[in-house]
């Protein structure tokens, strides 16, 4: 790839060359299988490493007419790969032909322009290439000067394969709110706590918790999807969040919440791809008065943790980038704040639109920066893909006469927001 892709000036360059390209990443949220990385798993093929866990590309491959036999049927790996290779060239604009161009290129020096008529040779390129140790798991791993990572992890799963220091897990943890009976039997059979009421629920939740702290977990993730507070007409799931939240703050982890995805579409295409297909949808503007009422509730009631808000609606970004001065505590930056595009978000018009939210309604130097929320082990690219938007959006502000910044102060702002407001977190 051009390697001032997304570069738009001279300076801009100077400022990603300079400092942004090489700072170590902290990705504080991904779907990583930490199974795989512990048994460095080896890929077969790079369909089962790039195409088959991507809903992303499974999503193009739909709107571009291509049959699901070639995207999650049984055809063989070839086929697909064509099928996808084929589309490619008509997909520009969207986020995933830049992502795809990046992850060939990082990480096996793939430049050439994909598409139908070379697809053979790039797969037997790669493939060729996967069957070296350099391309395990692990090797694809080291490519990207990754320092922490935080897979997500449900509260019954088995952690014991994270190191907690450069592999910690972040608590999945939607399933707390609405406990199966087999939910808390497993529950109390670990924890060890006999639960009879919701006191002693949250006591047996308390107790996998510090398993999870042990472990390096800082990070809880919550996703608060499409109608969540019309839905709860009792108020207890939003009674239960409000004492977990209680629970994280004590712990000093930060709370990820992720708001408004509509996950039930079609009903034909989950039933084909299952739960995480790509066929999700985001949801109406989200009831920002609701979440100010949950996270004040926390705030009454305990301990309000710092707190990450990712909406799925770009028309809330706006709204919920004011929260960030609407909760505070004596010595913690940025409280509450605006997280990183998410999901339908990432992509350049939905950064440059978080960065502008947050410089307009909160301080942008306080911003957490990017995580992936990926499963795909490749997409450690889309920091790259962060840092040099950062820095041609950066060096914009100046272009237009607006912030007369000399260039130290932007390199401060890029490590700032590209490593050391992530690597606060962390460190709690």
């Amino acid at each position: 790839m051009n390697e001032k892709f997304l570069l738009k000036t001279k300076n801009a360059e100077r400022l990603y060359f300079g400092c942004a390209k090489d700072l170590p990443i902290i990705d504080f949220h991904n779907h990583i299988s930490v199974a795989d990385i512990k048994a460095d798993k080896k890929h077969d093929n790079i369909v089962d490493l790039w195409l088959k866990p991507d809903p992303y590309k499974h999503r193009l491959m739909r709107i571009c007419g291509v049959d699901e036999h070639f995207i999650t049927g049984d055809a063989e790996p070839f086929e697909k790969f064509q099928k996808y290779c084929e589309i490619f060239p008509m997909l520009a604009g969207n986020p995933v032909y830049d992502w795809s161009r990046m992850e060939l290129s990082a990480v096996f020096g793939v430049n050439d322009a994909i598409n139908g008529q070379n697809a053979k040779n790039i797969y037997d390129k790669i493939n060729e290439m996967l069957r070296s140790p350099e391309f395990s798991t692990k090797g694809i791993l080291a490519r990207f000067n990754i320092e922490y990572q935080s897979p997500v992890a449900t509260l019954l799963e088995d952690i014991s394969s994270f190191n907690g220091q450069t592999t910690a897990p972040s608590l999945r943890a939607d399933d707390l709110l609405a406990p199966t009976e087999s939910f808390k039997t497993e529950l109390s059979a670990k924890s060890g706590v006999a639960i009879s009421d919701d006191a002693t629920y949250l006591k047996a939740v308390a107790v996998m918790l510090d398993r999870f702290a042990a472990k390096g977990c800082r990070f809880a993730d919550h996703s608060l999807d499409a109608g969540f507070f019309k839905d709860d007409l009792d108020g207890k799931k939003t009674d239960l969040l409000v004492a977990l939240g209680n629970e994280y703050a004590k712990r000093g982890w930060t709370l990820l919440l992720h708001l408004n995805a509509k996950r039930s579409t079609s009903p034909r295409l989950r039933s084909i791809a299952g739960p995480a297909g790509g066929f999700a949808a985001a949801g109406e503007s989200f009831p920002i008065s609701a979440v100010a009422d949950l996270l004040g509730k926390m705030e009454q009631n305990g301990a309000l943790p710092d707190t990450v808000l990712f909406p799925l609606n770009m028309s809330d970004q706006a709204p919920l980038a004011v929260l960030q001065g609407s909760f505070s505590e004596d010595g913690t930056p940025s409280k509450v704040q605006l997280g990183p595009a998410w999901w339908w978000c990432d992509h350049k018009l939905g950064i440059e639109n978080t960065l502008n939210c947050i410089a307009s309604f909160g301080v942008v130097s306080q911003f957490i920066g990017m995580t992936t929320d990926s499963r795909s082990i490749l997409s450690f690219a889309r920091h790259d893909y962060f840092r040099r938007l950062l820095c041609s959006w950066l060096d914009e502000q100046n272009v237009k006469g607006e912030w007369d910044m000399p260039i130290e102060i932007q390199k401060d702002i890029i490590k700032i927001i590209c490593y050391e407001n992530a690597k606060l977190k962390i460190s709690k």
